[in-house]
Formats: C-alpha cells, structure tokens, sequence
C-alpha cells in the first residue's frame, strides 16, 4: 500500500472520529439539556458503529496482513520446531521397557546379532555384565531356552582356532565382568557356564570377578555394544527379572565410561580368563576371599 493512500485513510480516520467526537457531546448535551432530540443518541450510536466498520475496511492491510506474516512464521517456527525434536530424538535414540525375562533375554540376543552383523571400521569392545551377585541360570524349562539362545548369540563373538581371517568376530573383543557372593555359586557358575563357553578356548575373551558381601538389588549393563545397551534389572529371587533397551549415543557412551572405570578399578589379579586361558591362581584367590568372607558373616549373625 502506497504512503499518499495511508495518508488519505488516516485523514478519513481522523475526520470521521471528529465527526463522531462531535455527536457524542452534543447527544450528551441534548439529554442534559432535556432537549427533544430523541433521536440524538440513537444516530451516535450507528455512527459509531460506521466508523468502526469503515476503520476496519480501511485499515485492513495494517490490521490483518500483519497477522496474517505472523501466522505464516508460527507454521515455519512449528515446523522448524518438529524437525529439530525429530532430528533429535533420531541422533539421542530411545528407551525401550522389557517387561519380564523372556523378553529381555531376546533383547539381549538380539542386539548381540545386530551389532555382530554390523561391518565395523574400527575394533569394537562388546561390553557384559552381571553385577547383583547371583548367577544361577533360570531353571524354568522355557527361560533356560532363551538363555541358551541369548548365550549362543554371545558366543558367536568368539575368536577360536579355525575361526575366518574376514569373519566379524575378529573386530570384536570381549570384556565380561561377574559379581559372586558365595563359593558355591561361583564354583556352579565356573563348572556350568565358564568352563562350558570357554572349553574352545576364544582368544578376544577376559573375564574378571568382583565379590560382594550379599546379592545387590540393582540393574547391570548386560550388554553394551557399539550402539546398545541392555540393561537387567537382578534380585536375590530373580536374574533377568525385567529390563532396558538404550539405543542411542549418548546412553552407550555415559555406561561404556561406567563400566571401563569399574572394570579398572578391579585388580587383574581377579582376571580368571584371558587370552592365555583360565588363571587357576585368581579362581584359587577368589574362593579363598569367599570362604573368608562367609565365615566372617557366619560369626557375625552368631
């Protein structure tokens, strides 16, 4: 709108409240007065509702297109708005419950086939712990299944003699980390679990044990790969009782962190596999501690 035709709505504006100003006072006048202008108000009152009119007509470029540009810059605010939200939950990834063990124990198998089926350009550290204390394998018939099925998937990772030069497993190491309270559960767990998955002897593989005084309520990373977490949330009644599944940046990098300082801060002397084998010296130590660990409690509840 040119600046002549603005200036020529504004003297019409001005010239019409004037106008109106006027009546308003002399209708105000004529009721004070009792003059017989009964007609007075009325009239003041449809002039005013013309000038509203004819401002509104007049001033509609000011009045509306302005709305109208903000409007059009709330859509592009919005849009912008939903694709920066998308773009972030695509690069900060996403929480997934897993309600009871079946299916955490396929999460976990799941993952582990994932991340192994994955061409990687880099060697890859595939990160398992078990940190609550107790590490009986389920004894229900269909659980003992899908632990199989989620062990079977871990072990694919191993490196042993025959393995292919070109096959993935050889950009993957192993790093397990296992809580024991007892003697017993850790001699069960070495001759049922350790000794089996070991007996090929795998040489991306190091195990070390951290003792507990008494099984922890608590989650443990079961499994971080290059993009995954599995989180198992363990009780002294129940392993793999529910769980996590992290897919993002920035969970594996906060537990990856977590789970090296843990794995540091243990001595190597705890270390009861490696690539040389079973460290026969360490497994001797660690039952030693718990014997001595379980004879100091049994004296204390005496």
């Amino acid at each position: 709108m040119t600046r002549d035709h603005t200036r020529r709505n504004r003297m019409i504006a001005i010239t019409a409240g004037a106008i109106t100003v006027a009546a308003i006072v002399v209708a105000f006048a004529a009721e004070y007065l009792e003059l017989p202008w009964k007609w007075l108000r009325p009239g003041v009152e449809l002039l005013l509702l013309a000038e509203l009119v004819g401002l509104v007509v007049l001033e509609r470029h000011q009045l509306f297109e302005p709305v109208h540009d903000k409007v059009d810059a709330m859509h592009t605010s919005i849009g912008e708005m939903h694709a920066m939200i998308t773009e972030n939950a695509r690069s900060s990834g996403q929480v997934t419950a897993c309600s009871g063990a079946p299916e955490l124990m396929r999460t976990v198998a799941r993952v582990a086939r994932e991340a192994l089926a994955r061409d990687q350009q880099a060697p890859q550290i595939l990160r398992i712990a078990r940190l609550s204390g107790r590490l009986r394998p389920p004894e229900d018939p269909d659980l003992l299944a899908e632990f199989r099925t989620m062990v079977e998937a871990i072990s694919a990772f191993y490196v042993v003699p025959g393995t292919p030069a070109d096959a993935n497993a050889r950009r993957w190491s192993i790093r397990g980390l296992f809580a024991v309270t007892t003697r017993e559960s850790f001699d069960a767990f070495l001759d049922q679990y350790f000794r089996r998955q070991y007996a090929a002897k795998p040489s991306n593989v190091e195990t070390k044990i951290l003792v507990r005084p008494k099984v922890e309520t608590m989650l443990s990373p079961g499994m971080i790969t290059d993009r995954d977490v599995a989180m198992s949330f363990d009780d002294a009644a129940v392993s793999f009782h529910w769980g996590f599944w992290f897919q993002g940046p920035q969970y594996r990098a906060l537990l990856e962190r977590w789970f090296d300082d843990l794995w540091a801060s243990i001595p190597d002397s705890y270390l009861i596999y490696s690539r040389n084998g079973f460290n026969e010296t360490a497994i001797e130590r660690i039952r030693k501690e718990l014997e001595a660990l379980e004879a100091a409690q049994a004296r204390q509840t005496t």
